[in-house]
């Protein structure tokens, strides 16, 4: 990916989406800005089981995996009894309430999807969080109408890099393997899932190679397709 200017980039990212017959958000830290929330989700649910918290950098090195996998490797790096089920209901529980507080999906996040739904684009979600977490958070957002399809962790067997959300996200919304499909994300995983899926995409995360185009953010990226 080569190195170019925000606005720049920003236009190219525009014109992927203009000749999208699909856009593929993922959710967590892309759609929804919620990593910070997560972290604090995933402490407040290991200390309710009496296990360590997490220690520096931790979590920074499981994001872009699915919930599943990330409770996994949290649990198998400490001792006790606790089953993975256990670990993401006290998550969850955790997750909704936080977000209940203060929507992690910005105004301007909801107003891309919006947009380019009424051009006739049709957008869904593909993330490797569970669907009890991400469906009310979508819900109370107004989103979950204007999606074609939700694409979570319970629906394929492999989560991120592995291409399967993507793919099955194309099928769902019955487009050819031919159709222009492009992949909004926020992780070196998710980036290559995109790519193995033979999709363009757009990161979202400046810096972190891979992407078809690198943008400030999501919200400089809606307020550019806003401005065209």
């Amino acid at each position: 990916m080569a190195i170019i200017s925000s606005s720049s980039a920003l236009s190219e990212a525009v014109n992927l989406l203009r000749r999208a017959d699909a856009v593929l958000f993922d959710f967590n830290g892309t759609l929804s800005l919620d990593e910070e929330i997560l972290e604090r989700s995933y402490v407040a649910a290991l200390t309710a089981l009496g296990l360590p918290a997490m220690g520096p950098g931790e979590y920074a090195g499981l994001m872009g995996r699915s919930e599943l996998d990330i409770c996994q490797a949290l649990l198998a790096a400490r001792e006790g009894s606790a089953g993975t089920d256990e670990l993401l209901d006290l998550l969850t529980a955790s997750y909704l309430e936080n977000c209940r507080e203060h929507s992690p999906v910005p105004e301007s996040h909801r107003r891309l999807v919006e947009r380019l739904v009424d051009r006739g684009t049709v957008c869904a979600v593909v993330t490797g969080t569970i669907r009890p977490m991400v469906e009310p958070v979508l819900a109370r957002t107004g989103l979950i109408p204007v999606l074609g399809c939700v694409v979570t962790i319970e629906d394929i067997e492999h989560g991120k890099p592995d291409p399967e959300g993507f793919l099955l996200a194309r099928r769902l919304l019955d487009l050819s393997e031919e159709a222009a499909c492009v992949v909004v994300e926020d992780s070196r995983s998710g980036i290559e899932a995109a790519s193995r899926a033979g999709m363009s995409s757009i990161v979202v995360t400046p810096g972190l190679p891979g992407a078809s185009v690198a943008v400030p953010s999501l919200s400089a990226l809606s307020q550019a397709w806003i401005d065209q």
